[in-house]
């Protein structure tokens, strides 16, 4: 199928590192993502387009301001996973979010091993977590609501 690729005129990707999509099929559908690395091109693995993303599985609740530090610290939380994805199963938006992940434990060998995995989200865990103190990025780090 090489007439059916998300590319606009002139070839640009539109799935690349750093930039938010959101997840149209499966358990995670309507939810936010992070694009670590795309492959565009396939694998031997997996022959057709494909991205590894890390995304927001259960989104932060709202905090107000009567609200304990206890309890924003409760509400604050993250629920991150970590997943390789078709191309065909992501819709890519306009927004970036630039948090650095460790790429020595984020990558495609991660999401194979359960061990591997749980360090994988335990660290996409604490970048999003840390992000979101910051208030940087409101939008990402709200539920979709459709």
């Amino acid at each position: 199928k090489q007439w059916y690729q998300r590319r606009v005129r002139g070839g640009i990707k539109l799935i690349r590192p750093g930039f938010v999509v959101v997840i149209l099929g499966g358990r995670y559908a309507g939810r936010k993502g992070i694009v670590i690395k795309s492959y565009d091109d396939g694998s031997k693995d997996r022959p057709y387009g494909h991205a590894l993303v890390v995304g927001i599985d259960r989104y932060p609740r709202k905090i107000t301001r009567r609200m304990s530090n206890k309890r924003m610290a409760s509400r604050s939380k993250v629920k991150p996973f970590v997943k390789v994805i078709n191309h065909n199963h992501l819709l890519p938006t306009r927004h970036h979010v630039n948090i650095s992940f460790d790429t020595q434990l984020i990558n495609k060998n991660a999401v194979l091993d359960n061990a591997l995995r749980r360090k994988a989200r335990s660290e996409a865990k604490a970048k999003l977590e840390e992000r979101y103190k910051t208030n940087a990025n409101p939008w990402f780090f709200s539920k979709l609501r459709f």
